[in-house]
């Protein structure tokens, strides 16, 4: 066994475990009283969170290791690509995310009947890694839509935060700050990118929202300016 293999192994673990210890956490906290949730609510956040880290570290393993000649035919079967209903993924990593980051307000605007092809365990990780962005960004809200075009899926993440830097919207997406936000957006357009059908590849693009330009958003809530990243899959 070679020596990525054995620590692609030992992170997997390392995730069951976190997701053992993330349940008997909620567990002990659906046992004591309302008065002390307080004292374990942290801690369970920091668990979620490090439980999504872990799922990244494997996502980025399999993606390495997809890109070796010897392994391209195996690349399909890593992440494979089916049917999807956007507002179920969506729901999914808000439901992840929900409770490490309990001040957010989640609105979930995708139609029910929207559907895609994509890989729904990439997509739920892109989309908890937004919401993470979003979160230590400093927003307190986060709106969610999904489209069905001609070409493809369009998935909307917008928040209500301070917006992207400039040096981001012109593309230098590994400079934007020392709290991984960089790191994260790079992680999101992999994933994207690993969304291709023929010579159409998935792609991000990212922007800064202003309520000057809507003046009233989908769900009928008072818009509000922030930064809005676009998911496009073939």
């Amino acid at each position: 066994m070679k020596l990525s293999q054995l620590q692609a192994a030992v992170v997997h673990d390392l995730k069951n475990q976190l997701q053992s210890l993330l349940d008997f956490e909620q567990q002990a906290l659906s046992r004591i009283p309302p008065e002390y949730h307080q004292e374990l609510t942290p801690i369970l956040q920091r668990t979620n969170r490090l439980k999504n880290d872990s799922l990244q570290l494997i996502a980025l393993y399999r993606f390495q290791e997809s890109q070796l000649p010897e392994n391209r035919l195996q690349e399909a079967a890593h992440f494979p690509l089916d049917d999807a209903w956007p507002r179920d993924t969506i729901s999914d990593a808000i439901e992840a995310t929900s409770l490490q980051f309990p001040s957010i307000t989640f609105h979930n605007n995708s139609d029910i009947d929207c559907q895609g092809f994509y890989n729904e365990t990439l997509l739920q990780l892109a989309l908890v890694t937004l919401i993470t962005n979003s979160a230590q960004a400093g927003a307190k809200a986060i709106w969610f839509d999904a489209t069905e075009t001609n070409t493809g899926l369009e998935i909307s993440v917008r928040d209500n935060g301070p917006g992207f830097a400039s040096e981001v919207l012109d593309g230098e997406i590994s400079s934007t700050k020392s709290d991984m936000g960089g790191l994260g957006l790079f992680f999101v357009e992999l994933i994207c990118q690993y969304h291709q059908q023929g010579e159409n590849k998935g792609r991000l693009q990212l922007a800064n929202y202003s309520s000057l330009d809507h003046p009233l958003d989908g769900t009928g809530n008072p818009p509000a300016d922030g930064a809005e990243v676009r998911l496009y899959l073939p």
